[in-house]
């Protein structure tokens, strides 16, 4: 079986027939700034020797030269508009579809083995090379396909204009094709220095921003901004020396055409010019000048190309990280009814303390499990195993009769709904967080939810209710407020077992007892796993378990 991969082929042929339109429309516009030039020259020359003579000059016909100078402004024009219009639209809905592909991989790779990737490089890696790849096409194809265009077109020029004269303005195009791209015989190599540099940076970034409070009052900030500057520094260094070689690579362009020109015109003027090869010769000089507009950007086309394939080739390394999960197919399931055991089930990180002793229980639908231990005994652990995000290292888990790696992913999604300790709220409205759990829900059922989670009298002080909206990761909330909205939102899922990992964080006594009475009442008939330090009886039933008792017991200990 091949390597996962993003499939860019595959996109660029969804979009190839706009890409196609847009090489087009690119093409057409730069040649038409060849032709305004070119053809100028060769209508103001002819003009001047067509008034020489009075007889000349009342036949010569200006109209239809001026009509086509107006042509070819008007075809620049509406090429360059209509090239970036349709260019940055297939991009952008490129961008789009690969964005798609590389979030539906890391879904698969979370938490683990993610979570070994620095937030900074995969910040990095998701952000800054999926951009990167827009230059690929912009930056890179449009200029190389429109510099073959035009240069084709002098070609067709001179030769009409005179063909001994081929050799000084073919020498002189193809050294200004050529010799500028050498400077970015580095562009692969030079891209992933880029990339590597930017993904330091925003690593170094991440990492003083989240301890930003902590390391101004130990007073380590001032050292820790200026290893951040360094990096900064060492990126903006390797990007000027591309910036460099760019500007080289035009001027040596702009110098190797005005060369070609100056041989021609020695040429011509060494072979003689009749008075009929006049116009031509103007308009073969004054389009080897203006071939430097599509020939200038070669050399940043190829650095572009460059920097795109070095993206690629980290996007691919990314994408091509085993998961540590597999899901089968859509398997035959029993009906859900809550029903959850754990079969010696353990798991212990590597290289650290931490994780879930053997642990056996049995839970029948509708039962109510209060889990307690000190840190590090393993209440994450078992949340996470109970989710599926992590597979029992030794000993069995099942829902239903089922083990839990024999569930198809989304029918496991359907029957789990898992509240961790760290849960993201979006940039959106109050009502929009909350259906990302169920999209059907009306807004009397998250009124109803909120009330469960206490979040009632919070719901009335709002401004727009439902739809007011929230700011980056709940900014504007409280930490408990925070909490009970994705407590919420959680609870909004038709799931049949409930894991819910320190619901009642930020809370007084009174309040978590207010949300854990709601809380019940609306899990109803469903089964429910409480993960909590605070003890907050759930119901008379309810079974509390001690994971920290399990840690110090050999073999761990049974719970029905």
């Amino acid at each position: 079986m091949s390597a996962p991969s993003l499939r860019l082929r595959e996109l660029l042929a969804r979009r190839a027939g706009s890409l196609a339109l847009s090489l087009l429309l690119s093409a057409l516009a730069l040649l038409a700034a060849f032709g305004l030039l070119a053809f100028s020259g060769h209508f103001i020359t002819a003009t001047a020797i067509a008034g020489g003579a009075a007889a000349s000059a009342a036949a010569f016909d200006i109209f239809r030269p001026g009509a086509t100078i107006r042509l070819f402004a008007i075809v620049r024009t509406a090429g360059r508009y209509g090239e970036r219009l349709v260019s940055h639209e297939a991009v952008l809905r490129l961008l789009a579809g690969l964005r798609q592909r590389l979030y539906a991989r890391l879904v698969a790779l979370t938490p683990e083995p993610l979570a070994r990737w620095s937030e900074g490089d995969l910040l990095q890696r998701i952000v800054g090379d999926v951009d990167a790849l827009a230059e690929a096409p912009l930056r890179a194809g449009l200029p190389l396909a429109g510099g073959a265009a035009v240069a084709g077109a002098a070609v067709l020029v001179v030769a009409a204009a005179d063909a001994n004269l081929l050799v000084p303005a073919a020498t002189g195009l193809a050294a200004a094709a050529l010799l500028p791209a050498a400077t970015a015989w580095r562009s692969r190599r030079d891209g992933e220095v880029l990339a590597r540099y930017a993904a330091q940076r925003r690593d170094a970034l991440v990492d003083a921003l989240r301890g930003l409070t902590t390391l101004s009052l130990c007073g380590a900030w001032p050292i820790w901004r200026e290893t951040w500057l360094t990096d900064d520094a060492q990126l903006l260094r390797a990007q000027f020396a591309q910036r460099l070689r760019e500007s080289l690579g035009q001027a040596l362009a702009l110098l190797l055409l005005g060369g070609a020109a100056v041989a021609l015109l020695a040429r011509a003027d060494a072979a003689g010019v009749s008075v009929a090869q006049a116009p031509w010769i103007a308009a073969a000089v004054l389009g080897l000048l203006a071939s430097w507009e599509a020939l200038a950007p070669l050399t940043a086309a190829w650095l572009a190309w460059g920097r795109a394939r070095a993206a690629l080739q980290r996007l691919d390394t990314l994408v091509a990280t085993p998961p540590l999960l597999a899901f089968p197919d859509l398997a035959a399931l029993p009906p859900a009814r809550g029903a959850l055991e754990l079969e010696a089930a353990g798991y212990r990180y590597a290289g650290r303390d931490g994780g879930l002793a053997p642990t056996t229980l049995s839970l029948a639908p509708g039962a109510r499990l209060c889990v307690r231990g000190e840190s590090g005994a393993g209440k994450s652990t078992l949340a996470a195993l109970l989710a599926r995000s992590l597979d029992p290292q030794q000993g069995r888990v099942r829902l239903d009769g089922v083990d839990l790696r024999d569930y198809d992913e989304a029918s496991l999604r359907a029957r789990v709904a898992v509240l961790f300790q760290r849960p993201h709220l979006f940039a959106a409205s109050v009502a929009e967080n909350l259906r990302i759990a169920d999209a059907t829900a009306d807004d009397a059922r998250l009124r109803a939810v909120l009330q469960a989670v206490a979040l009632d009298t919070w719901l009335a002080q709002l401004p727009q209710g439902l739809d007011t909206p929230l700011g980056e990761y709940g900014s504007g909330l409280s930490g408990g407020e925070a909490r009970r909205l994705a407590l919420a939102r959680t609870l909004l899922r038709p799931a049949v077992l409930f894991v819910l990992d320190e619901p009642y964080e930020g809370l007084d006594a009174p309040l978590r007892r207010r949300v854990a009475a709601g809380m019940d009442a609306w899990i109803g008939a469903a089964t429910l796993v409480l993960i909590s330090h605070h003890a907050v009886p759930l119901a008379e039933s309810a079974t509390t378990l001690d994971l920290q008792s399990i840690a110090t017991a050999i073999g761990g200990r049974s719970v029905s």
